[in-house]
């Protein structure tokens, strides 16, 4: 099996002056994917995402990431459940 890295991005962070325009009218950022100097935290998250504001000269703080399998059989998140664990 493979490995990815899964996260979540706080798009409400982003400061507006740092997304970009590119040619063909498509808006981006560019980001920092960094490693956690401790490796993973409590919640097993080992990168942290950001964005570098040149007018503050500080980092903007968007997400973690945690490293998940996929591929293979199953592809469940968060462990397997049984059909009386359903919610419907």
């Amino acid at each position: 099996m493979a490995e990815k890295l899964n996260g979540r991005l706080n798009l409400s962070k982003i400061p507006k002056e740092l997304i970009q325009e590119s040619n063909n009218g498509e808006k981006f950022i560019y980001v920092d994917i960094v490693p956690n100097k401790n490796g993973a935290d409590q919640y097993g998250n080992t990168h942290s995402i950001s964005v570098y504001d040149k007018q503050t000269r500080k980092p903007v703080y968007l997400g973690n990431l945690k490293p998940q399998e996929f591929g293979g059989q199953g592809g469940q998140q968060g462990g397997s459940k049984k059909a009386g664990d359903l919610p419907f």
